[in-house]
């Protein structure tokens, strides 16, 4: 058995080639960009030890053609079929491997040399579950690398390290490719997308910053504040824009929705960006980062935070908050219930579409050369995810969201009665609840805002998420009219029915339908706080490397705001320049 192990483990790290992990379309936007380049194909390790370039035909040998290169095509020729065969024992032991229920156990090399030692064991049974009455996802496989990833999105990954490569082939060949809610045995095919300042390189650095943490080790780190900063440029000293250079705690709950594997080794992976969570405890570490997380919801979702009326609690003063608020036990029943209602809208928020491949690819057994992939019509499908047109599920979901602020009420009224004496039910009255921790620590923290004597200054607690969405679509309209832009129909479907008057100019308005009239308003301001900063993060400094700040907003509204002010500052400057 011992030997059997040494074989898989030497037939995956035929896989390795380069020393990070990429993506096909680093900045994969429909209205512009030079960085969708096809990457070079990976290098293998001969057996010998050195290192040859990976074939991906393999030449006759046309030996007695009178040719005076004979020896050299047949020398050509016998290093392509030595390269083709060696490949096909890699794809025979893999197909083999990864249908296997066995364990699988490796001796270091994984993603994380900081934490642990020796012997660690990933068990191919396991399988990454949302479990419904907490809200977390146990044994999530974790890709941790130097970009961020947000809700809303879609991405291409060109997977090729060694560990990586082993990560999406387990989760492929336990998983269904599907966007219904999880509700059978094998689950959907999860992963977490973590950010780590230059990638696998300062994984294995040995520099604690760069170790994987979970949010308590995260407050409990006094000197976390060190790795914050901020930058800004001379011509706008008033824009700054934070830096962080330390491992995330607060990543992207990603699913795949489509692959196909190439010829030479890698996989090419379509998925999605569905929630964000935060690490609750660290699995493994080896030979891949796995961790049981927490899905984190904005301030407007949480139950505790809202009243019957649909309002945020806070926004009335402590007379109009639920009681919960200040019980652990109790937010962790009712947060359990709303990530539980949040999934269940993902079937209409993401169409699940597929890779654009005529042929071969995903089923394991045929393979695809660099030369079979439509590029051009895969960067078509980014850098946003589409809704769906059926939205059979939104009845149910929107019935199940109702149900939870009915039950926080019910459970305020169970746990205290009139005179506010002690819970009727176990409790940890007192005790903050997660989201609050988060933000009273700094993991949570509002992006940072702009000085007004670029933008028009506003106090946040005078705004809503109604108030902002429309001005943020009154800001879009004049951006799109000052440059020209053409908005995407992804992001031009979440406009409120009631500002259509707006004539914004978009990709391919013909073929666009409005949103379900079922689908909630909250939702789709969601939606457009992560979309709106996206159009732009690649306009100059201020905008750029704000990614993480967006995701570790804790309210739509602190992301719609900041959404706001950049855009204003972009016509602002815009006007001083053009007059």
């Amino acid at each position: 058995m011992a030997s059997a192990h040494v074989v898989i483990v030497a037939s995956v790290a035929l896989l390795a080639s380069s020393s990070s992990s990429s993506f096909l379309f680093p900045r994969s936007c429909r209205w512009g960009s030079a960085d969708g380049t096809t990457p070079p194909p990976p290098r293998l390790l001969a057996p010998s030890g050195r290192r040859t370039t990976t074939t991906t035909t393999r030449p006759s040998s046309n030996v007695g053609d009178g040719d005076d290169n004979d020896d050299d095509d047949a020398g050509k020729a016998g290093v392509g079929d030595l390269e083709g065969d060696r490949m096909d024992i890699v794809r025979m032991l893999q197909r083999s491997y990864y249908h296997d229920d066995r364990p699988f156990v490796v001796d270091g090399g994984g993603d994380d040399d900081v934490r642990g030692g020796g012997v660690a064991t990933a068990n191919p049974s396991r399988r990454p579950r949302l479990d419904a009455s907490s809200g977390r996802i146990g044994n999530l496989p974790l890709w941790r690398v130097g970009w961020v990833e947000t809700p809303g999105r879609r991405n291409c990954l060109n997977v090729h390290e060694m560990q990586y490569t082993h990560m999406f082939e387990t989760i492929l060949s336990r998983s269904k490719t599907s966007t219904a809610p999880d509700d059978d045995d094998d689950g959907p095919p999860y992963f977490g997308h973590l950010y780590l300042p230059g990638g696998t390189s300062s994984a294995r650095s040995g520099d604690g910053r760069y170790r994987l943490r979970t949010w308590r080790e995260e407050l409990a780190d006094s000197d976390r504040f060190d790795d914050h900063g901020t930058s800004s440029t001379l011509a706008d000293p008033n824009v700054r824009t934070p830096t962080v250079d330390r491992s995330a705690v607060v990543g992207c709950l990603m699913r795949v929705v489509d692959h196909a594997r190439m010829d030479d080794g890698r996989l090419i992976v379509l998925v999605e960006a569905l929630e964000r969570f935060v690490v609750e405890e660290i699995v493994d570490t080896r030979p891949y980062a796995v961790a049981n997380v927490q899905i984190l919801l904005d301030e407007e979702e949480l139950p505790w935070e809202t009243r019957d009326d649909g309002k945020r609690a806070s926004d009335e003063g402590a007379r109009g908050r639920l009681r919960t608020r200040d019980d652990k036990n109790a937010c962790a029943f009712l947060r359990g219930k709303a990530v539980a209602a949040s999934f269940r809208y993902h079937e209409y928020e993401f169409d699940g579409r597929k890779l654009p491949l005529s042929s071969g690819g995903g089923d394991g057994k045929s393979y695809l050369t660099k030369d079979d992939v439509p590029w051009l019509e895969i960067s078509r499908l980014l850098p946003f995810a589409c809704y769906s047109s059926d939205d059979r599920c939104l009845a149910s979901a929107n019935k199940m969201s109702a149900r939870i602020i009915e039950d926080a009420t019910t459970m305020t009224a169970r746990i205290y009665d009139d005179r506010g004496s002690a819970p009727v039910v176990p409790s940890a009255r007192g005790e903050l609840p997660m989201e609050r921790e988060l933000r009273n620590g700094g993991i949570l923290w509002e992006p940072p805002r702009m000085s007004s004597a670029v933008v028009v200054g506003r106090r946040r607690d005078d705004l809503d998420c109604d108030a902002l969405e429309t001005l943020i679509w009154i800001a879009l309209d004049d951006f799109c009219r000052g440059t020209g832009f053409v908005l995407p129909e992804e992001v031009r479907r979440l406009m409120p029915p009631e500002m259509d008057y707006l004539d914004i100019t978009t990709t391919d308005k013909r073929h666009s339908s409005p949103l379900s009239r079922e689908y909630p308003k909250l939702r789709r301001q969601r939606r457009l706080s992560y979309l709106a900063p996206a159009l732009i993060e690649n306009l100059e400094l201020p905008m750029k490397g704000m990614r993480q700040a967006w995701l570790n907003a804790p309210s739509t509204a602190a992301r719609l705001l900041g959404a706001l002010e950049r855009y204003e500052y972009l016509t602002n400057k815009m006007m001083g320049e053009f007059e």
